[in-house]
């Protein structure tokens, strides 16, 4: 088949580069003889480029860094509107979508793709590949049936939330074609979902849409069988939003009191310029890193406690290791109760995660020789299922 032009666009975090095999995927392609172009902000240009692909800055992909938020004294009620209030301001702003859609169409009209791949929370690409009538092939989240929401603030969310997508496709004079607003905004590709999870992990989803195709991951080495002397722990929030040393510190701790290793990957957000200062404090004698490699370091653990990103996730899956998983904001819950269903993890709510509470869920964890048998199912599955090179070669197809 004739060589084609790629443009991927993702959010400006290390962490949207992933979802279990976005940029992998693009790599798969550009190894085909492809050509691929990686579009979003300059925070992530390094990483990949360091993967060899090209790299197009955009001043924006209609995701908005927000100002500092400091909810500690806010009534719970009142902290949880502000919460839904800044996670829409964050991806489905009009002036946002506006600017990157404008910044996208530049770039669309000087390169000419022939094909928009873009992940769920890139906006602007949705909108551009409607206005500029590309293909869109999204990569994270599948296309299905969400389960509408139960509660009454919830649903006023939806109702926030969906006037929003009507704001914003209103304001761009654009019908929201690749968009999905029921029960919640999201971003729909009638041609393909490329999914780095297996269709049974996503057991909260009361429909899929034929148009998914779910893959898995392959691991760097083999699972160690051989048990640690002492249990090792990864504690980890990803790579931005880390500014959270309660968590770092009560997980650690926790473990060391049960007789493990504690292993502290802090990050290298820009935001969280006084975490490392601080988690040392409280933990002066444990070596705080700031970045590990996963696939050298996952098959040396007996358990991964973390905040329930895909990447992580996945990683864990793909490598048979238990879950603890706090979750901290967005899709992170539907994470940490997919981990649950599938019987590999454990969720402890942040606003839980007492000493107590930390060690009696970590033991168990710890001391449950069932959930780390069927996390290596898991991981057999995962691998089963195929990665980025069996991914590539469907989207080849597809499009």
């Amino acid at each position: 088949m004739k060589p084609r032009r790629w443009l991927f666009v993702s959010v400006p975090l290390w962490g949207h580069l992933d979802y279990g095999g976005y940029l992998d995927l693009a790599v798969a392609l550009a190894r085909r003889g492809h050509q691929v172009l990686w579009a979003s902000g300059p925070l992530i240009q390094e990483a990949v480029v360091r993967r060899g692909l090209p790299f197009a800055p955009l001043a924006s992909v209609g995701w908005r860094w927000l100002p500092p938020w400091r909810p500690e004294r806010v009534p719970p009620t009142e902290r949880e509107r502000q919460r839904r209030e800044r996670a829409l301001d964050a991806w489905l702003h009009p002036e946002e979508h506006a600017r990157g859609l404008r910044a996208l169409g530049s770039l669309i009209e000087a390169w000419r793709p022939d094909v928009l791949v873009a992940e769920p929370f890139a906006g602007a690409a949705a909108w551009a590949a409607e206005r500029y009538d590309l293909p869109l092939i999204v990569v994270g989240f599948p296309a299905g049936r969400w389960p509408n929401p139960t509660t009454p603030e919830a649903r006023e969310a939806l109702q926030q939330a969906q006037a929003r997508l009507a704001h914003v496709a209103a304001s761009l004079g654009l019908t929201g074609r690749y968009w999905r607003a029921d029960p919640f905004p999201q971003i729909v590709s009638p041609l393909a979902h490329i999914v780095f999870f297996p269709a049974p992990w996503f057991s909260d989803l009361e429909a899929l849409d034929p148009q998914n195709r779910f893959f898995g991951g392959r691991r760097g080495a083999a699972m160690d069988l051989t048990p640690n002397p002492r249990p090792r722990a990864l504690i980890t929030l990803g790579s931005t939003f880390t500014e959270d040393p309660a968590f770092f510190i009560g997980a650690a701790q926790a473990v060391q009191r049960l007789g493990g290793e504690p292993i502290v990957v802090l990050g290298r957000s820009p935001f969280a310029l006084t975490l490392k200062e601080t988690v040392r404090r409280a933990l002066p004698d444990l070596p705080l890193l700031e970045w590990v490699e996963y696939d050298q370091l996952f098959p040396t653990l007996d358990l991964v406690i973390h905040h329930g990103g895909m990447g992580t996730t996945h990683t864990a899956l793909v490598h048979g290791v238990p879950q603890l998983i706090v979750p901290h904001a967005g899709e992170q819950h539907l994470q940490a109760r997919r981990a649950e269903a599938a019987g590999v993890g454990r969720m402890l709510h942040p606003s839980e995660a007492t000493p107590r509470r930390w060690e009696e869920t970590i033991a168990g964890l710890l001391e449950t020789p069932h959930l780390r048998a069927q996390a290596r199912r898991w991981a057999e599955m995962m691998h089963a299922a195929g990665h980025a090179e069996e991914a590539a070669e469907a989207v080849i197809e597809i499009a």
